[in-house]
Parts: C-alpha cells; sequence; structure tokens
C-alpha cells in the first residue's frame, strides 16, 4: 500500500467511524489491538490489505460495521455484507466496481 493509498485509507476510516458514532478505540478493540491511536489501526489495515487484498480488507471492515450495528446478536447477512463489501470496496479504490 503506497502513501496515497494509505491516505485515502486514513480519510475513509475517519469518515466512516464518524457516520457509525465509533472512535479509534472502538475500532482498535473490533481489530483485537492493546491500543489504538490512528497509525497502529491503518498498519493493522494495511497488513489485512497485504494479506488478504483489498476484498478482504473490505470484508474484514463490514464484518465489524455489521457486528457495531446489531451487538448482541450477530450473524452477518451474506447479502447484506455482499452489498457492504461492493459498497466499502468502491470507496476504498475511488472507483466503481
Amino acid at each position: 500500500m503506497d502513501d496515497a493509498d494509505r491516505k485515502q485509507l486514513q480519510a475513509f476510516v475517519k469518515h466512516w467511524l464518524r457516520q457509525a458514532g465509533r472512535t479509534p478505540a472502538d475500532l482498535g478493540h473490533a481489530l483485537g489491538l492493546p491500543s489504538a491511536p490512528l497509525p497502529m489501526l491503518l498498519n493493522e489495515l494495511a497488513r489485512t490489505n497485504a494479506k488478504l487484498g483489498p476484498s478482504g480488507l473490505v470484508e474484514r471492515l463490514c464484518l465489524i460495521n455489521e457486528r457495531w450495528q446489531c451487538p448482541g446478536d450477530f450473524d452477518p447477512d451474506p447479502d447484506v455484507l455482499g452489498d457492504q463489501l461492493d459498497l466499502l470496496l468502491e470507496a476504498i479504490q475511488g472507483e466503481p466496481v
């Protein structure tokens, strides 16, 4: 992930957290990190991207988002998750899928 991709991911994460009413600490907890400064979050997301590719990163973020929306009863709907993956991948890549 180059600097431009990282900046785009950072802008996306900030916007997403704001829209979701969540904090970096919430995301850090969801990612299983011991602390949640933004650089650490971005490093973890960049590792996910390197390991699983953009679709794996998007899937991970969508699962976190779904878990936040249904905290006690998390059972992801494959159809909803697929739609979220497409939209999130489009947002991260900055182009239509």
